[in-house]
């Protein structure tokens, strides 16, 4: 039998099924049929996640933007330079 492959969903449905109030993680990765060890790597995961998005500052995909925003403006200002010279 090969490996499964569990979506996002699916992942997300058994780690909250996890965290509810009274839940036995043992009867749950039983019922899903996985181990212990992937439930608690899967809510580490899920867990950093969530703290990353409730971070008030800047995310790293804003900060790339930023960067290619101040990259661009360089090469514009290069180009006007450029023009103004010819």
């Amino acid at each position: 039998m090969g490996r499964r492959k569990w979506t996002a969903e699916q992942k997300m449905e058994i780690v909250l099924a996890g965290m509810a109030h009274g839940a036995n993680i043992s009867a749950i990765c039983r019922e899903y049929g996985i181990v212990q060890t992937q439930y608690y790597k899967w809510r580490e995961t899920f867990l950093q996640g969530a703290i990353g998005a409730l971070k008030t500052g800047v995310s790293n995909r804003e900060q790339e933007l930023e960067k290619e925003l101040e990259k661009a403006k360089a090469l514009i200002g290069e180009k006007e330079i450029q023009i103004e010279i010819l």
